[in-house]
């Protein structure tokens, strides 16, 4: 079973960004492989786990996806489905780490990132995965009942088709001349305190580790476009408030091949003017009458259904008496029983009485003030 990232990192799972960031460097500068007291290989590996989880505990997104579903919902964010180097990039931050310690630094990233550089031609132009959206859509309590396939309109960035995502007119690029493919330049100066090694971002291909002769007119050199597509989500019987649909894939574009990001649908039930939700159950206040309560009766209720269905009170039913209707609720998310309809009964006050009402109710009142109430003569036969 793959490690919790909070505990790789010693972390608890209300850490800020920056505690992640400070337990990130403390711990790379202990596993470095050069000054670690452990085996070579364990640090290595080592050293890979923490990475891992500092990928995707400082990002965002990442984050949320991996506090909602664990490992299982990160395989959307990892371009082989797991991690792998290729996966990194906080280059930066490590960069920033072994960048005062002489020839670490170098060895670091050979170690490590050597391979994965020479595969994708050059750290900064490395196939990236899109970035993941949002969107937010709104349904009925009634379509939360029986689930429904909802198609939504996304707009989103896609692979440009006439450079294949490069930039470059017809997809001909090259690798930059400048930086030699990685993306960066570094610069070395000597002073009386020691060697400093400055690193930036290539300034001839902007980061990107490649160059083109002419930039594609359709994309203007982006690689991408802006693309409205239509996007069909299924939301499932007895979805609740809040809850997060994953579409892999939906998102927007990659970068130099990378697969595109994920798309999150956020669901919101719209209140209802009836029934109030509680989970699974449904809550629903029924207006009725004293003689109703105190004698007993059959009453017809509204159900989520759109129909009624009937609802027995017990004679001597007291005000806000709360009565189940046992699976006349929502269905589970889960899976298992339909939730309850629970009915709280109410009693409606007239404001204005008829001269026979009034009687009637005054004799009533007499017959209260007996010992026992009205209740006790109505039932003790």
């Amino acid at each position: 079973m793959a490690e919790d990232y909070y505990q790789v990192l010693g972390l608890d799972r209300d850490a800020s960004k920056e505690d992640i960031k400070k337990a990130y460097r403390r711990l790379a500068r202990q596993y470095h492989p050069d000054v670690t007291t452990e085996d070579k290989d364990v640090a290595e590996e080592r050293f890979k786990n923490i990475s891992e989880a500092y990928e995707v505990l400082a990002d965002d997104e990442k984050r949320r996806v991996y506090d909602q579903y664990g490992h299982a919902g990160l395989s959307g964010q990892f371009s082989g489905g797991s991690f792998t180097w290729d996966d990194f990039s906080h280059f930066e931050d490590l960069r920033d780490i072994f960048g005062g310690m002489g020839g670490f630094g170098g060895s670091i990233f050979d170690m490590f990132f050597g391979g994965a550089q020479q595969r994708r031609g050059g750290m900064g132009s490395r196939a990236r995965q899109g970035d993941s959206l949002r969107y937010d859509v709104e349904v009925t309590l009634e379509q939360a009942l029986s689930g429904l396939s909802k198609e939504i309109n996304v707009p989103h960035t896609v692979q440009c088709d006439d450079c294949r995502g490069t930039g470059g007119k017809g997809g001909d690029v090259q690798t930059c001349g400048e930086c030699g493919g990685a993306g960066q330049v570094q610069s070395i100066r000597d002073s009386g305190f020691g060697r400093f090694v400055s690193i930036s971002a290539c300034p001839k291909c902007q980061g990107e580790g490649r160059t083109f002769k002419e930039r594609c007119p359709s994309c203007d050199g982006v690689g991408r476009q802006k693309r409205s597509s239509k996007v069909t989500v299924d939301i499932p019987p007895g979805v609740e408030d809040g809850t997060r649909l994953r579409v892999p894939g939906a998102g927007d574009a990659g970068m130099h091949g990378g697969p595109p990001g994920d798309l999150f649908v956020i669901v919101h039930v719209r209140p209802h003017e009836v029934f109030r939700r509680d989970g699974p159950n449904l809550w629903l206040d029924l207006v009725t009458s004293y003689p109703k309560l105190a004698l007993g009766s059959e009453e017809q209720v509204p159900t989520i259904e759109g129909g009624t269905a009937e609802l027995k009170i017990p004679p001597g039913t007291q005000v806000d008496t709360v009565l189940r209707m046992k699976g006349h609720g929502l269905p589970r998310m889960g899976g298992g029983p339909r939730g309850d309809q629970l009915v709280r009964v109410k009693i409606k006050v007239p404001k204005k009485l008829s001269a026979k009402e009034k009687d009637l109710l005054r004799k009533l009142s007499g017959e209260e003030g007996h010992k026992g109430g009205i209740f006790e003569n109505l039932f003790r036969k």
